[in-house]
């Protein structure tokens, strides 16, 4: 999801093969890498994980995002990832007529 509100929801992230605390320094490495991706244009989602407890979370679980009826906090950050999103084949035409004057009378 958006990285900034997958990120409200962690307090460790991993490093490697190590988890450690999402402290303010980790939080300036992420805003960094965040803002240096999408100021190259790209899409940035962002995951995280979180282990739950099976005998409250069984196979077959239906998780249900509207009621959220699972943890939404002290998740584990994994990553960033970036893609490039090309504008779609109407944008052009619809900037352009945002751009044209508009006469009235």
């Amino acid at each position: 999801g958006a990285p900034e509100r997958i990120v409200d929801m962690c307090s460790s992230i991993l490093v490697g093969e190590e988890e450690v605390p999402f402290d303010e320094g980790v939080r300036e490495d992420f805003n960094r890498a965040y803002l240096e991706l999408g100021g190259k244009g790209e899409r940035v989602l962002g995951f995280a994980d979180l282990r739950l407890d099976k005998a409250k979370y069984p196979r077959g679980f239906e998780f249900n995002a509207e009621e959220l009826n699972f943890p939404t906090k002290d998740l584990r950050f994994i990553g960033l990832i970036s893609l490039i999103d090309p504008p779609r084949a109407s944008v052009p035409s619809a900037v352009a007529k945002a751009r044209s004057p508009v006469l009235t009378s």
